[in-house]
């Protein structure tokens, strides 16, 4: 027979915040070593000595977290963890291991486990992981609770992220609700800027009227004036109709002016102006149409910087940055990794069909990675693993791209030695120059101005390397179709 729970008064509070805790463990000595602990620290603890007790316990008292050993006779830690959390989905549950792997820590996290702890321990040191496994629920809740402040009701995508770096976007989101004014988004390409961009939107007065969008790096500098403010018909040679700029469509919404560090200087300098008189000139118009528009602005690059060495204009700088917001690279939100590998993965799920899973060895590889290329680059990656994936619903550490297995192929081989000089550069310029094209929209005069390099020795690169400017565009083109995830 399971021993029943034996709770003890506490002790005297010496810890922050006391707690309920349950523990689950086969061996006496354990059992009283942790208790004894626990109780010092001034927690309520409750011991049982296998996994059927512990389910039953925890659907008999309130508890605000379980230990568990993952070991036990009968029914173990593992399967007492997916009982307890069928019923009750809060259920905050550290596991005890003396078999620690990083294997059973992630296979313990996927099946809902808040941290893992091997044995041998300190009290103090269970005290830490108690601590963080709490802070994590608190954090999974004051996200969810952030994430229905700016998500539409419809349920679109919304921003994921239970990192602290995540929780301060998402706060300072929140104060922005109110607000209509001009925001610059600063992060490093692939973060998602433009989901920020959208959720600003989204989470204002503004947002049942349109967003509208420009990527600024993919529109050649003649036509940057007709896009954003529209022409009259005879404007310019071949100007035969009339057109409806991008502020005119964008009317009590939002424009969203993504990497706005690559706009012309004479652009720049009548959305200065726009900014500050909240009105603008149509190409060969003679009276200034007045709208109502939220201007957001995005950027990958150091505007100040710019703006020093006379590269951006510092007032259009000054009027852009009333409110800036900072997206955090992935390398700094690894606890964020799960919860977009989960998003992918539901994502790219057949019609009707379960989402894949990742192996254990495989999601510790992508803990692991410290993705340069951000968000997009791990939306491409999951997709990668899919497709290499087949009809199989696991993916493996061989369906991962060479540079985050760590140098070994699918059967732990070492990978072939590095290219030489020569064939390593080429890979990189062809690389570059793919990424270069698929961000400036497939236009090889916006790429050329970007690069700077001419546009002739560009259009001859980009022969040699056999860089399709069709197929970027074609990309740049679905990409702006699908959402963006970070």
């Amino acid at each position: 027979m399971p021993q029943q729970p034996v709770t003890e008064p506490p002790l005297p509070a010496t810890a922050e915040v006391p707690l309920r805790v349950l523990v689950a463990d086969d061996e006496e000595s354990m059992r009283h070593f942790v208790q004894r602990g626990l109780r010092r620290l001034g927690h309520a603890v409750a011991v049982v000595d296998d996994g059927e007790g512990a389910v039953a316990a925890w659907r008999r008292e309130p508890f605000d977290l379980a230990v568990l050993d993952l070991k036990m006779p009968g029914t173990d830690g593992m399967a007492a963890l997916h009982r307890i959390r069928a019923a009750d989905p809060e259920a905050t549950i550290v596991l005890m291991t003396a078999h620690g792997t990083v294997a059973i820590a992630v296979e313990a996290m996927h099946a809902g486990a808040a941290d893992f702890v091997l044995k041998p321990f300190s009290i103090e040191e269970l005290q830490v992981r108690l601590g963080r496994a709490l802070a994590l629920r608190r954090a999974k809740a004051e996200n969810r609770q952030l994430r229905a402040m700016i998500e539409p009701a419809d349920g679109g995508a919304g921003l994921v992220g239970q990192s602290p770096a995540m929780r301060e976007l998402l706060r300072q989101l929140d104060l922005l609700r109110t607000s209509d004014a001009t925001v610059l988004i600063a992060g490093e390409s692939g973060t998602g800027k433009g989901l920020v961009a959208k959720a600003l939107h989204l989470g204002s007065a503004r947002a049942g009227q349109p967003f509208v969008a420009m990527n600024c790096a993919a529109v050649p500098d003649t036509l940057v004036e007709s896009e954003l403010f529209g022409h009259e018909p005879g404007a310019f040679t071949g100007a035969r109709a009339g057109k409806t700029g991008l502020l005119s469509r964008a009317h009590r919404g939002t424009l969203f002016l993504d990497e706005i560090a690559d706009m012309s200087p004479a652009a720049q300098a009548k959305i200065e102006r726009f900014l500050q008189e909240r009105e603008f000139l149509p190409l060969g118009a003679t009276k200034a149409v007045h709208v109502d528009v939220r201007v957001v602005a995005a950027t990958n690059r150091d505007l100040p910087a710019l703006a020093a060495t006379g590269r951006f204009r510092p007032e259009l700088l000054w009027r852009l940055d009333v409110v800036g917001l900072r997206v955090p690279p992935l390398r700094e939100r690894r606890e964020d990794v799960p919860l977009l590998l989960a998003q992918n993965l539901r994502r790219l799920a057949r019609p009707g069909a379960p989402s894949a899973r990742i192996a254990p060895e495989a999601a510790a590889a992508l803990a692991e990675y410290d993705w340069p290329g951000n968000v997009r680059q791990l939306e491409n990656v999951v997709e990668r693993m899919v497709v290499m994936a087949g009809e199989r619903a696991m993916l493996e550490v061989g369906d991962l791209p060479p540079e985050i297995r760590g140098g070994t192929d699918a059967a732990g081989d070492v990978a072939p030695p590095a290219d030489d000089y020569e064939s390593a550069r080429v890979r990189f310029d062809r690389l570059y120059f793919d990424d270069l094209l698929r961000r400036c929209g497939g236009s090889i005069t916006a790429a050329a101005q970007r690069s700077g390099i001419s546009r002739g020795h560009l259009h001859r690169r980009l022969r040699e390397l056999g860089c399709d400017a069709g197929a970027a565009r074609a990309a740049s083109r679905a990409e702006a179709q699908r959402p963006d995830l970070g």
